[in-house]
């Protein structure tokens, strides 16, 4: 029994310990991000010095990006300035993909599938039903949007009751084309900078567009919900 219960002291702790270093990283990330001395420059950079691991240190850059909740609307326009729209927009679904799966992996392990657990609101538990019934729709929607930030739903998404099966296969089938699609704008670049003009409108363009299609699926999800209460 006493063996048992260092066991779960420990686990706990050990748990803490990830949490505490993961919150402390992201922060850390954030201030060299906020300076403009963290994953654009180092990747152009790098680039430039070592074409040969290009790739490498893309995909890299992604998934710290993904982890450390940094946007990587960026690196998906900056892979399709480098690559072309074809192979910088594979490049960027399979680093998005990869860091996610992290991300997706750290809730796992640390906080487990809080989402699953029971709760009193009625209109919370047909949530929860809803998500079982169609969770990889439900993240295929999510995904094929590029203003949903990828980060903090990876994380999210470590909540919920969706295997990790489905979260690999959905977010990099349903990240391909939009990641692609972005990559060609970025491919249709002259030059690549985040302090550039033209890039900066590339982005608030993407980001107008994606809002407007999100806004108008939430305002037939809720049209469904209420016809479903006025019924009962």
């Amino acid at each position: 029994m006493q063996y048992l219960t260092e066991m779960s002291k420990y686990s706990i702790l050990r748990k803490l310990t990830l949490l505490i270093s993961l919150i402390f990283f992201i922060f850390l990330a954030w201030s060299y991000y906020e300076n403009g001395r963290f994953i654009l420059a180092v990747v152009e950079r790098y680039i430039e010095l070592y074409p040969i691991f290009a790739f490498f240190i893309f995909i890299f850059a992604y998934i710290v990006s993904s982890v450390m909740l940094l946007p990587t609307l960026p690196l998906n326009l900056a892979g399709g300035f480098f690559w072309g729209g074809i192979l910088g927009g594979i490049y960027s679904a399979l680093g998005a993909t990869l860091g996610g799966f992290i991300s997706f992996s750290i809730v796992r392990l640390s906080i487990g599938q809080r989402l699953t657990d029971n709760f009193e609101r009625k209109w919370v538990k047909e949530l929860q039903t809803g998500f079982k019934k169609n969770d990889w729709k439900f993240v295929a929607f999510l995904r094929v949007n590029p203003i949903i930030p990828t980060g903090p739903l990876n994380y999210l998404l470590g909540l919920t009751s969706l295997s990790r099966y489905k979260f690999l296969w959905t977010t990099f089938v349903f990240l391909l084309l939009p990641a692609i699609a972005v990559a060609y704008i970025g491919g249709s670049l002259h030059e690549y900078s985040t302090q550039d003009a033209t890039t900066k409108e590339s982005i608030k363009n993407i980001s107008i567009a994606s809002a407007a299609i999100v806004f108008l699926a939430l305002i037939k999800f809720v049209a469904i919900i209420y016809k479903k209460r006025t019924k009962e």
